[in-house]
């Protein structure tokens, strides 16, 4: 929507532009968008929903660096449907790595975890249900973006420490004598190859942090609500 788009360029004219600037615009914009698609769901006019949507945000300056009040379980409901979701994909993605001891644990580990979250998740549809008010909660935006930022950088750190680990225990005598790398057979290379893709599954651990700020925004707390 074009409207909003230029509604959002401007609440960020007199910010400098950086790496944080821009993925917020983006997740102003995202919301606006999902606020626009609710209203004209719930019958209104798509110029009035438009309207209605950039008035309820005048300015950026709170979303900058100050707290939201956020709806707690709303909140947290966000964030175990995102693992929820991440954690069955990385248990999809996991079979075929069974044929290793250690992708056996890793799959059954990841399937127990996704039955809990969605026991979790559940409950916590209940709760939303069964609450007369919604209890708030001040989080701090930036340090929202602070955490995404953290949590990819360890994420990478890790990722390559475990990809040299994992190199030096079957390559070390090789690369450091200079020989050719050998594999005695299939079973042997799918083996290795299980130790090096099985650390990419912490990238739902990144992945998580990386939807803090978006369902900050999503679940906050507007006056009119």
């Amino acid at each position: 929507m074009h409207s909003l788009q230029i509604h959002v360029e401007k609440l960020f004219a007199k910010y400098k532009s950086s790496r944080q600037i821009e993925e917020l615009k983006w997740e102003v914009l995202s919301n606006l968008e999902a606020r626009v698609a609710d209203l004209v769901a719930d019958g209104m006019p798509l110029e009035q929903a438009v309207k209605k949507a950039t008035d309820q945000l005048p300015s950026v300056d709170s979303l900058v660096g100050e707290s939201r009040s956020v709806y707690v379980l709303a909140f947290w409901q966000e964030l175990l449907q995102r693992a929820l979701l991440y954690t069955l994909v990385a248990w999809i993605a996991t079979m075929p790595l069974r044929i290793w001891g250690m992708g056996i644990s890793v799959n059954h580990g990841l399937l127990v975890l996704c039955l809990l979250e969605g026991i979790v998740y559940a409950v916590l549809l209940r709760s939303k249900r069964l609450s007369a008010a919604a209890k708030k909660s001040e989080l701090n935006l930036r340090t929202a973006f602070l955490l995404r930022k953290i949590g990819w950088s360890l994420w990478a750190l890790y990722m390559a420490v475990s990809f040299a680990y994992t190199t030096a225990i079957h390559f070390a005598s090789h690369i450091w004598f200079a020989r050719a790398v050998s594999l005695s057979g299939p079973y042997q290379f799918a083996t290795v190859a299980v130790e090096y893709v099985l650390p990419t599954v912490s990238i739902i651990v990144p992945l998580l942090l990386h939807a803090l700020p978006e369902a900050i925004m999503k679940c906050e707390a507007r006056e009119e609500e």
